[in-house]
């Protein structure tokens, strides 16, 4: 069996952001070097204490003592990662864009996105959407054609690329606090797999409140930290890395990040089983290699209940990924 992961490409993006994870670490130590990063008090409660859950190749993991959020810290600053999606010549992040234009990533993000689009009809009001960092621009061409007045921004020019020609959109290149947007002009915001990557999540929180209608929403997906393929894995996880994934989100800590900047969560659930990683651990092989033996009973069984076992994930909670709609209090 194909993994998703050599379908897709993602196989050659790891590997790709393995070398370049290497290239922020201080030599001496194996460490991130203190250049390129520094110590943070917690982004959801400003606690200063945390304990080290694991340290993932030289980037520490850790989970705050007062809150129980999880993120790397030290931590990398965003501007780094924002300098490199601007920058020229093959990086991992142009490899990405070939993992989202690969068939079956199109395939499974359509399916997502008119999910997610059809969780936010009931907060249409006049149809104002704004989609942070749009990336290839999917989302957004499937806001538009249903009718949606839609706008986004993306930082990368390969992606911006990609929306431009091929999705026929016009996305700016230019920060969410230098679009110009009116305050209180949106319906809806999307932030799909963006929270993850910011320094100060709560900041960009308080920025897409300031720019909602009251009572608009926001839909945030972003890895899920108690999903089944991180409780078991940990830092095998393909999710941990410290450099590009900031923050590391619960079902709790997301909502209490949105209460404190003035959201209602509305709904929450977990989509992704990731299950070919876990079994891989299971029957001792490297995750993400594609390398579950067929003739394993463990296997056999997992596969042959495919739609029970993710069916029941779902229900747990323990997807791979957490989508969650919240309302801006009125």
């Amino acid at each position: 069996m194909t993994s998703l992961d050599k379908e897709t490409g993602r196989d050659r993006y790891f590997a790709a952001k393995e070398r370049e994870l290497e290239e922020l670490l201080d030599p001496e130590t194996g460490m991130v070097s203190a250049r390129f990063s520094r110590a943070i008090a917690c982004p959801l409660c400003e606690g200063p204490r945390h304990t080290v859950l694991f340290v993932k190749r030289g980037y520490p993991i850790v989970r705050c003592d007062e809150c129980a959020l999880v993120f790397a810290n030290p931590q990398i600053d965003e501007s780094l990662i924002l300098e490199e999606y601007r920058a020229d010549g093959p990086r991992a992040n142009d490899l990405w864009v070939d993992v989202l234009l690969s068939d079956r990533q199109l395939e499974l993000d359509r399916e997502k996105f008119e999910e997610i689009l059809d969780e936010l009809e009931p907060y249409r009001g006049a149809g104002r959407l704004l989609d942070v960092r749009t990336s290839i621009g999917l989302f957004l061409r499937l806001a538009l054609d249903r009718g949606w007045d839609a706008v986004g921004n993306e930082f990368g020019g390969r992606a911006r690329k990609v929306a431009r020609e091929r999705f026929g959109l016009d996305v700016s290149a230019a920060p969410l606090d230098e679009l110009g947007l009116d305050r209180g002009s949106f319906d809806v915001v999307a932030l799909n797999s963006v929270l993850e990557h910011v320094n100060e999540p709560r900041r960009m929180l308080a920025e897409i409140a300031d720019l909602l209608k009251p009572g608009g929403a926001v839909f945030i997906v972003v890895p899920n930290v108690d999903s089944l393929a991180c409780r078991v894995l940990h830092e095998r996880t393909a999710t941990f890395d410290g450099r590009n994934h900031l923050i590391y989100f619960s079902r709790r800590t997301l909502a209490r990040m949105l209460d404190v900047e003035g959201f209602d969560t509305v709904e929450v659930h977990t989509r992704v089983a990731s299950l070919e990683p876990v079994l891989e651990h299971l029957v001792y092989r490297e995750p993400y290699t594609g390398g579950v033996p067929e003739d394993d009973c463990l296997v056999g069984v997992v596969r042959d209940r495919r739609d029970q076992v993710e069916d029941l994930l779902e229900r747990l909670d323990l997807g791979y990924k957490l989508h969650c709609l919240a309302r801006k209090r009125t």
